[in-house]
């Protein structure tokens, strides 16, 4: 290090070694480039501020300056939160009020690490951060949120630890604004403020961090423009003044680092009609940041020189130093920034992560009456969320809407008091108000106040904590306070799981609150429902899991399915939840996540399955039992013996399917077979594998009509009602139907038809109605649903065949299979829809043991039951599909899967695997019947289980 300075610093002229001094502010922009060109090379600045911009222009200017600097740049940047605090499109990490409320230091400390990281792939030398003024003044209008808090203490365990981050991987920290900026209602920007404490309290609170700082060995400080009579009470402001930075900052306090000026352009700088610059160098700084008129400002100390005023060897001991720094940062060896590939490697996943981490962990709960948070009983409450200074539907809404349907109102900061009223009005019908407060230019309203008197409201503010003094006569009759601190997506994702309980509570809060809460407030809540993470949260390699899509646009490519949702959960975190392609090949409709599918025979494990299992949970039914206690059809016939057991495992001996459309079609209106192996003018419609169907039929007009008339309730299509009747005659035909041998395994749909028959004779209800009041409605699964047109448009189901044989239209919101159909659409093999974050739900509920949300749906016994027992003939598990370890080219998994996974494939292209050792669910939903069944191409390119291979593999990555 000695030798390299000393050789740089002896081939340096007078000016040059003046300029090291200096560091001036640029703009990244290429046309700002001539003016900073013309300092670097008439003044030799030594450092470079970049304000703000683009990242790929700064790097490219970083670039340019470093080329025409003959001694290498310092190059600094004010990132008190990161690079977002000045650049666009880089991670946007919280304010320092918000990691205040966190309570884990070593999250501090990673997120110094890795803001030093993102620092050294721009070039950047210098963090001016982190802020270690303690922030005891509600009022002061500069630092507010820039603070980490009100108590010293609290200040200097969080700078330290972002500072040691910053400094263990390579980029200087600079602590500022010494002696301390937080106990003022004036801004330096805009005048000089007062600090009128006495030596015995700055001592105890402004400088009680520095000290720390100092004391921590960190290289850099920056001296702020403030007065403060107990250090100098000359009247200078602190950055220029010699008793504060030369006698009481290195002398006394013992900072041997660089020390930095607040920019020099601020109001609160003056030095009258001196030099600032000559004043500052007097005062014992050693950089001067953004003078003025950098050009005149170095003729002056030129000047300063040559009359006495300032001493040659005060300029050189500088300049000695500052080189020493430099290659500290490693400047001796500097290296151009590479541009290409710049903003993907300074976005991390790592970075992603990090972000949503810091934000969950800063949430901070402050009110929570009869333990309202996490919400309980969805089933039973209506649930609102009004964003209060919000112009549209917020990130917030929607994280919430993700966890249970919510109805959204927004009230825009200046809305006319009609539109106010009116809201109002509407929230009256609802059991519960979410209110999220998205901006500090909004007060409370007099209507929210009397609505938080009569209803049950959460309050959660994404503003300063300090502005929830406005809102006092409403928080004081809430039920629910959440402290957001800022009105990022970020905190807006985190405060809606904190509420829902997808994470748990944990923040403290930083600064006191008068009149309502106090330093380090912050109640506790437990995780009890899914929640929405990155990859890392749960051990998954987020770069592994990328290969998926290109997976997913192969099968898209090549026609394997039009588009399709993909979900990973791990450990009771939704770590991928991603929708691709479109609803159909002309590409009308780009699949979102809260569309959903026709799931076919998913129906079974999602729907059948939990049915039989809160019945025999209630001990209402056994699986020794057998069918024909439930269901009279089948007594006195060859079936009368089969059990629930054995239906479950389909070794009834029942067949496959049965074409119950037959039923209904009148055999008299055509002649011949209704279809054939070939085809012809009369055969034209393809049904499936060399099957050609006939469509010159007629249905019997005693049991098929056109509009929903009385006795015709049973709806099969657009325009297509069964008489109500029909299922009677399905149930029927299921009776007398040939029995295969028992005992033997055989999928049969059949069976699964019979099972929601018992279903409905134990529970006494519709096996649809059963399911919403015991298990969707209440996982907040709204989306989740047999006969989805009564309560979903269209435009949100996804198309599932064009039926040019039954039902001639394209099938949207009806089922698929024609034995569900022909039931009405609720059938026990068939006709659930749902999406693919609904779903995770149930199968989170399963994982659990029958608990979710806090609230216990089957017992762990009866979980354990179903999800771990195995055929002894077959793969097959109590109704769930299993892998195939014996058979593995034959298995519906891929090969990593271990043996305990349980799940089911569905003929509409669906499919969902869970795996109980690894604590993971995986669910793939597509349409891959649009527009023809025939289309087989998901199940010959392996889609969904080369999927699942990535899954493994990721794990793998991160053991």
């Amino acid at each position: 290090m000695i030798h390299w300075a000393d050789s740089v610093f002896d081939s340096m002229t007078l000016d040059e070694r003046i300029g090291q001094l200096f560091m001036i502010i640029a703009d990244p922009s290429p046309q700002a480039r001539k003016k900073i060109l013309q300092n670097i090379r008439e003044q030799k600045v030594g450092g470079i501020l970049f304000a703000k911009g683009d990242l790929q222009d700064q790097a490219e200017s970083i670039n340019f300056y470093q080329e025409n600097s003959r001694i290498p740049l310092w190059i600094s940047f004010d990132g008190e939160w990161g690079l977002s605090m000045r650049l666009e499109n880089t991670p946007r990490f919280p304010r320092n009020m918000l990691l205040g409320a966190v309570t884990d230091n070593q999250l501090i400390y990673n997120y110094g690490e890795e803001v030093a990281r993102e620092c050294r792939e721009l070039g950047v030398h210098i963090n001016f951060a982190p802020v270690l003024d303690v922030n005891n003044n509600p009022n002061n209008p500069v630092i507010g949120t820039r603070s980490f808090g009100e108590k010293p203490q609290l200040v200097s365990e969080k700078g330290i630890a972002y500072a040691r981050g910053l400094e263990n991987t390579g980029v200087m920290a600079v602590g500022k604004h010494f002696p301390g900026h937080g106990d003022t209602s004036e801004d330096s920007h805009k005048t000089l403020p007062v600090i009128p404490h006495t030596q015995a309290h700055l001592d105890e609170v402004e400088l009680y961090p520095f000290v720390q700082f100092i004391q921590g060995g960190f290289s850099g400080i920056m001296t702020g423009h403030l007065l403060v009579p107990a250090l100098d009470n000359s009247g200078i402001p602190t950055s220029l003044s010699k008793k504060v930075v030369d006698d009481f900052l290195q002398k006394k306090l013992g900072f041997r680092g660089l020390t930095f000026t607040d920019a020099l352009v601020m109001r609160g700088a003056s030095a009258g009609k001196e030099s600032i610059c000559v004043q500052a160098l007097l005062a014992g700084n050693d950089i001067l940041l953004s003078p003025e008129k950098p050009a005149k400002e170095f003729e002056a100390i030129k000047k300063a020189i040559q009359d006495g005023t300032l001493e040659l060897k005060t300029i050189e001991d500088k300049c000695l130093k500052i080189l020493q720094y430099k290659y500290i940062a490693g400047l001796n060896t500097y290296k151009a920034i590479q541009v290409k590939g710049l903003r993907q490697r300074i976005n991390s996943a790592y970075s992603q992560w990090l972000v949503r981490k810091l934000n969950n962990e800063g949430m901070t709960l402050l009110k929570n009456a009869q333990d309202i948070i996490p919400i309980k009983q969805l089933a039973r409450t209506k649930i609102a969320v009004l964003s209060l200074g919000a112009d549209d539907p917020t990130a917030f809404q929607s994280m919430l809407d993700t966890y249970v349907p919510v109805e959204k109102f927004q009230i825009p900061r200046n809305a006319p008091e009609k539109t106010i009223t009116g809201v109002f009005e509407q929230l009256k019908k609802y059991d519960l108000i979410i209110t999220g407060v998205h901006s500090e230019r909004i007060s409370d309203y007099p209507a929210l106040q009397a609505l938080a008197a009569e209803k049950k409201v959460i309050f959660v503010f994404f503003t300063s904590p300090y502005s929830m003094q406005s809102f006092k006569r409403s928080i004081a009759a809430a039920y629910g306070v959440v402290l957001g601190y800022e009105n990022t997506v970020y905190a807006q994702e985190a405060a809606a799981q904190l509420i829902m309980g997808g994470i748990p509570a944990k923040g403290k809060l930083p600064v006191t609150v008068p009149g309502l809460f106090a330093y380090q407030d912050g109640l506790s809540t437990e995780k009890v429902r899914l929640s929405y993470q990155e990859p890392g949260e749960a051990g998954l390699s987020a770069g592994i899991l990328e290969k998926i899509e290109p997976i997913v646009r192969e099968g898209i490519k090549e026609k394997a399915f039009p588009g399709c949702q993909v979900l990973i959960a791990k450990n009771g975190v939704i770590v991928y939840n991603r929708s691709f392609g479109y609803f159909d090949y002309a590409r009308t409709h780009p699949v979102q996540n809260t569309d959903i599918y026709d799931l076919a025979s998913v129906t079974k494990a999602a729907a059948t399955i939990p049915a039989i299992m809160k019945l025999y949970d209630l001990k209402k039914i056994n699986l020794q039992d057998p069918l024909s206690r439930y269901i009279p059809e089948l007594k006195n016939t060859d079936k009368d013996d089969i059990t629930i057991r054995s239906a479950l495992y389909h070794q009834t001996g029942l067949i496959s399917f049965l074409p119950f459309y037959r039923l209904a079609i009148d055999e008299q209106s055509y002649k011949g077979p209704l279809y054939s192996s070939r085809r012809d003018l009369t055969y034209r419609t393809l049904y499936d594998n060399n099957t050609y169907m006939r469509t010159d039929f007629q249905f019997k007009p005693e049991l098929v009509s056109e509009t929903p008339e009385k006795g015709y309730d049973l709806q099969v299509a657009r325009n297509f009602y069964l008489k109500n009747n029909f299922s009677q005659l399905i149930l029927k035909e299921i009776a007398q139907s040939s029995l295969k041998k028992k005992n033997t395994y055989l999928y049969s749909d059949l069976n699964f038809m019979l099972l929601k028959e018992v279903v409905e004779n134990v529970s006494g209800r519709t096996l649809d109605t059963f399911l919403e009041s015991e298990f969707y409605a209440n996982l907040g699964a709204g989306h989740t649903l047999f006969k989805p047109l009564q309560r979903i448009d269209t435009t949100r189901i996804a198309p599932t065949e064009h039926d040019e044989f039954l039902r001639n239209q394209i099938l949207i919101g009806f089922v698929d299979d024609e034995a569900a159909a022909f039931m009405g659409g609720v059938s026990g093999n068939a006709g659930l829809f749902s999406n693919a974050n609904d779903l995770s739900k149930l199968l989170q509920l399963l994982l659990n043991d029958g608990e979710y949300g806090g609230e216990r749906y089957l017992s762990r016994e009866t979980c354990q039951v179903f999800t771990r027992a195995k055929s002894s003939i077959s793969r097959r598990g109590l109704g769930f599909d299993k892998p195939d370890k014996e058979k593995p080219h034959s298995s519906p998994t891929s090969d990593s899967v271990p043996a305990s996974v349980y799940g089911h494939t569905g003929f509409t292209g669906t499919c969902f695997w869970v795996d109980p050792d690894n604590d993971l669910i995986y669910i793939f939903l597509s349409n891959r019947v649009y527009p023809s069944r025939i289309q087989k191409k998901l199940m010959e390119l392996n889609i969904r289980t080369r999927i699942q291979d990535v899954i493994y593999e990721a794990i793998r990555k991160t053991e």
